[in-house]
């Protein structure tokens, strides 16, 4: 029975050493900052990867943290589960990519926390080499803000702005839409767009120009 409650216990084990935390930690941000690399270099999602990157460290760091401090008690993880309960994450997952890569850093976060280091080394290396061979004989891809701006009648616009996604749907792999911007005489258009090569990026900006020659057509990188 005394062993019984001895798992109720807030105490930390008497068994911790902060030498071993310190390393464990260390250890958990440089196969973080690893995962972040990779998702910057491999990662096929059209939204700002960067940025992306760097949540995936605060998000593993913060898991190792947790696990940590509750893994000594059994009452501190039944309280874990209720204070997550109340939570609620409203930021969407535009891409299943990016779920992928946060579960990613989440495991290697609950790993690194328990002291399961060989079976996350592991599991790490293996994603790493999946990752890395389902990118080999994939054509690179080129991101890019697309900006279109045009002069136009008023009742033209709804078919003008149809003709221009229309073409540049056509033209490219992926293709979202950030921004459409009214006036009374003109249309401002921007798109965030994937293609294969520059010859692709010539081709969006000709056939844009052949719907109307006023058209002005900027293509801007996406990590600026």
């Amino acid at each position: 029975m005394d062993k019984f409650l001895e798992q109720f216990s807030l105490t930390v084990e008497d068994s911790f050493s902060s030498t071993n935390y310190i390393a464990y930690i260390l250890l958990c941000a440089a196969l973080l900052y690893l995962l972040a690399v990779i998702y910057n270099r491999y990662g096929q999602s059209i939204s700002n990867r960067s940025q992306l990157s760097k949540v995936l460290m605060i998000v593993g760091l913060t898991t190792f943290i947790i696990i940590s401090i509750v893994k000594s008690s059994l009452a501190l993880s039944l309280g874990l589960v209720g204070a997550l309960s109340i939570v609620r994450f409203r930021t969407a997952i535009k891409e299943p990519e990016e779920l992928g890569y946060f579960f990613m850093a989440i495991a290697i976060g609950l790993g690194m926390g328990a002291n399961q280091l060989l079976p996350t080394l592991i599991g790490f290396v293996v994603l790493l080499l999946i990752i890395i061979l389902q990118h080999k004989g994939q054509s690179s891809s080129i991101t890019q803000n697309l900006l279109v701006n045009l002069t136009c009648d008023t009742d033209k616009k709804t078919a003008i702005i149809k003709e221009i996604s229309d073409t540049v749907s056509a033209n490219t792999t992926q293709v979202e839409v950030k921004r459409i911007q009214h006036e009374e005489t003109s249309v401002a258009i921007n798109f965030l767009v994937k293609v294969k090569s520059l010859e692709d990026l010539n081709s969006i900006n000709t056939k844009l120009i052949a719907i109307d020659p006023k058209v002005q057509v900027t293509f801007i990188d996406n990590t600026l």
